[in-house]
């Protein structure tokens, strides 16, 4: 899977975003890992937008089932 390095930055942000909110300290559903690997699939499925790829990271954590959200 090879990434530019703009979506790279936005992987990296949205991850970031996710790993600092209180939401994912409070509910860890899901490992930091789980939700890279998940921002990752979902970058792989051509999302690219930071706000969904946020989102969906979080209805992981939520154990809501996530579909590729990518248009």
């Amino acid at each position: 899977m090879n990434h530019d390095p703009t979506t790279i930055a936005v992987l990296r942000r949205a991850l970031d975003e996710v790993l600092l909110d209180a939401r994912f300290r409070r509910n860890r559903s899901a490992s930091a890992l789980e939700i890279a690997e998940h921002i990752l699939a979902q970058a792989a499925a051509g999302e690219r937008d930071l706000e969904r790829l946020k989102s969906s990271a979080f209805s992981k954590l939520r154990g809501e089932r996530v579909q590729n959200q990518a248009a």
